[in-house]
């Protein structure tokens, strides 16, 4: 039983992580106090600490120790935020509980194992569980070739509000604890966990198609991005993302986001942290030669004018061996965006220019042939811009939209 609170609030979980045996109990996180924002705190145990192999969950903000560690600002460690839901999968918790006042204790309480990373959470330290707070059974992932279709519909009758209860059951099982804030869900298909991505009522484009080609584009431009597909499901586009936080035989692997290394809230997105700051957090936590890609990574954004690249969409993985920077995610063009969440480097412009960005390769570390190196490969990139739109099918109207998004190179950048 969840040890819970007469307001029903749950006051203690365990934590697990996943290992090739199993889920393996790493500590406990108790949470005090009457208000409605409680004061988390987290310890290891002194099994995990003695076991071989034991690593941090997060190297930066809870390293290995004895020691309860509390939770500022909020009721849990940032780490733990990355394993729970965000704007999209909150929604829809608060929607199917609203008897229930939610904080993130419940938030990652009422998750499965479908979560993000390789963290889960249980009442007691033999296995995890998912919190039903009432004679709900808890609902799991299921495998059909049609819970795509049944999936964007749900998802769809949510946002005008008229999903029926079979219809949020279904998203209770499928997108209540994924992050961000667009409609997705997290599905299986022939046998592998893809992330589904679905397009939204105010949409100025079809936004998966749009995504796919940016993908495409970065991808052409040098990053690492997941494997992806289109679907065409009742008309609409769907967009599916292959997990890059589950290794190709299904494991679990830890996840950690750049602002949950830099200690920025979890809520809301303004920095005054920069790419430069990621590459540096990477290093410490000994990421190889993070400033390059980085730069890349900026580089690239600048030219696709996606200016939410915020701390949560860069993100760190490891499995077992040690951390790397994950592929690249949520690249979209956005219209009225002009400026970067994160500038390129402290003292630097964030407005979203290409010229300005290539600038700052001297405090990447570069030299100007490295830097030259780089942008002459998102140059190359960008010639291929057309046949990236006639793969993924873009209409002639979404392409002149997109082509109006994108930075133009503006001709030969020197040093």
């Amino acid at each position: 039983m969840w040890r819970t609170s007469k307001y029903n609030r749950v006051e203690e979980m365990h934590v697990f992580r996943s290992g090739r045996s199993g889920y393996v109990p790493i500590g406990l996180l108790i949470f005090e106090g009457g208000s409605s924002r409680r004061i988390g705190r987290f310890a290891y145990s002194s099994d995990y600490l003695a076991a071989e192999g034991r690593r941090p969950i997060d190297p930066i903000g809870l390293p290995l120790g004895n020691k309860w560690r509390p939770a500022a600002p909020g009721e849990v460690h940032l780490a733990f935020h990355d394993a729970g839901p965000d704007g999209w999968g909150k929604g829809i918790l608060t929607h199917a509980y609203p008897e229930l006042e939610l904080g993130m204790p419940e938030f990652l309480a009422l998750g499965g194992p479908s979560r993000t990373g390789d963290l889960a959470f249980g009442s007691t330290p033999e296995a995890p569980e998912r919190w039903t707070p009432r004679t709900d059974a808890a609902p799991e992932l299921v495998q059909s070739e049609g819970v795509l279709e049944e999936m964007l519909i749900a998802a769809e009758n949510y946002e005008g509000g008229e999903a029926s209860a079979d219809q949020l059951a279904k998203l209770l099982m499928h997108s209540s604890n994924i992050g961000g804030a667009r409609p997705k869900a997290r599905i299986w298909i022939s046998d592998k966990e893809w992330i589904a991505k679905f397009s939204t009522w105010d949409d100025r484009f079809d936004n998966p198609r749009a995504e796919a080609v940016c993908l495409d584009f970065a991808e052409a431009a040098g990053l690492r991005v997941p494997e992806r597909k289109l679907h065409v499901v009742n008309g609409r586009s769907v967009l599916l993302i292959s997990r890059f936080d589950r290794s190709s035989d299904g494991a679990r692997l830890s996840y950690l986001s750049a602002g949950t290394l830099l200690g920025e809230p979890a809520f809301g997105y303004a920095t005054n942290k920069t790419y430069l700051d990621i590459a540096s957090a990477a290093r410490r936590i000994g990421v190889q030669a993070p400033a390059r890609e980085m730069f890349r990574r900026l580089l690239v954004n600048a030219y696709l004018r996606n200016t939410d690249d915020h701390l949560r969409n860069h993100a760190f993985i490891n499995d077992g061996t040690g951390w790397s920077l994950s592929p690249v995610f949520d690249v979209v063009p956005h219209p009225s965006g002009t400026k970067h969440v994160c500038a390129p480097a402290p003292g630097m412009s964030r407005e979203c220019n290409l010229s300005i960005a290539f600038a700052g390769y001297p405090k990447f570390g570069l030299s100007a042939t490295e830097a030259t190196s780089i942008l002459d490969e998102v140059d190359e990139a960008t010639s291929r811009i057309g046949s990236f739109f006639d793969a993924r099918g873009v209409s002639r109207q979404d392409r002149e939209m997109l082509l109006a998004c994108f930075g133009l190179l503006p001709g030969p950048i020197t040093s």
